[in-house]
């Protein structure tokens, strides 16, 4: 019993002193002053949000024939603990996502109709950086955002290419398009 007491003893002491760099220092009795010191450690877990969705209506009415439809949708990506993060955009219906034969799809009742999905880090721009096949968009965004996101500062695209929609046999098609952002 008291062999595996000292071992218990052993490994947590071994334990608390891997956790702290330097003990703290007591002063010593002085004839006007005496000063300690101590350490102080700042933990900071890493946290990552993406929120402020909105559903997306895409509407051929306005549209002009030989045009693509493009749809916007401003998000804020926030957090603590990191610097950079990656992002992911992936379809319910598509290959990127689902079983699709496209990477990013819209479903009807008997047709599917293929779409594009792009990525930018502010909410400025007019275009952004296109997803690849697996969904994944390529390099890094800094983060700008808090975990808050009182405010947007990014934005997703759809895009319906003109030979698609103009190619619809029904009224009506539809998916789910995640946004995964994963801190660096």
């Amino acid at each position: 019993m008291k062999r595996i007491l000292i071992c218990s003893l052993t490994a947590a002491m071994a334990a608390m002193t891997s956790v702290s760099t330097s003990a703290a220092n007591d002063g010593v009795a002085g004839s006007s002053s005496s000063s300690g010191d101590f350490d102080i450690t700042l933990n900071v877990p890493t946290q990552i949000i993406v929120k402020n969705f909105n559903n997306m209506l895409l509407d051929t009415t306005a549209a002009t024939l030989g045009a693509p439809i493009v749809g916007t949708e401003d998000i804020c990506v926030g957090g603590i603990g990191f610097a950079s993060y990656s992002v992911n955009l992936s379809s319910q219906n598509g290959s990127s996502g689902g079983v699709g034969s496209d990477p990013f799809q819209l479903n009807g009742t008997s047709q599917n109709l293929p779409y594009t999905a792009a990525f930018i880090d502010n909410v400025a721009n007019s275009t952004g950086t296109g997803a690849d096949v697996n969904g994944d968009i390529t390099g890094s965004f800094a983060r700008n955002g808090n975990l808050d996101c009182q405010s947007d500062n990014a934005r997703v695209f759809v895009t319906v290419d003109a030979a698609v929609w103009e190619s619809a046999n029904e009224t009506s098609y539809s998916d789910t398009l995640t946004v995964t952002v994963t801190a660096l």
